[in-house]
């Protein structure tokens, strides 16, 4: 859920909810060059990569940037079957992807108990 060890201790300052939230999608759309995950496009909103129809969080492992156009079409979709039928499709991109999908999550522990 955190970009870096510093994420946690700057999260714990947001003066608002609101602000929190903006971050926190400020930075998905920072990390993926506000592209669109799928077609590289310029990305609108977010799109969760397992669906919440599906049980799909909306943890930021499960969020990638998206164009409209994308997120519409892919609605509830299985994201790599649907994916790879899109005239736009790209091994890399899904790689990518997949990548961001199992990357690591901070441990806020490793900071908090640290000695």
């Amino acid at each position: 859920m955190f970009a870096s060890e510093h994420e946690p201790l700057a999260l714990l300052v947001e003066l608002t909810p609101k602000l929190a939230k903006k971050r926190f999608r400020d930075d998905i759309h920072k990390a993926w060059d506000h592209k669109c995950g799928y077609c590289e496009n310029n990305a609108t909103s977010l799109d969760h990569i397992v669906p919440r129809f599906k049980s799909g969080f909306s943890f930021r492992h499960n969020l990638v940037p998206c164009c409209r156009r994308c997120n519409q079409d892919k609605a509830s979709a299985e994201m790599e079957s649907w994916y790879r039928k899109q005239n736009f499709f790209s091994e890399e991109r899904l790689s990518r992807i997949k990548d961001w999908m199992t990357a690591e999550i901070i441990d806020l522990s490793d900071f908090l108990f640290a000695s």
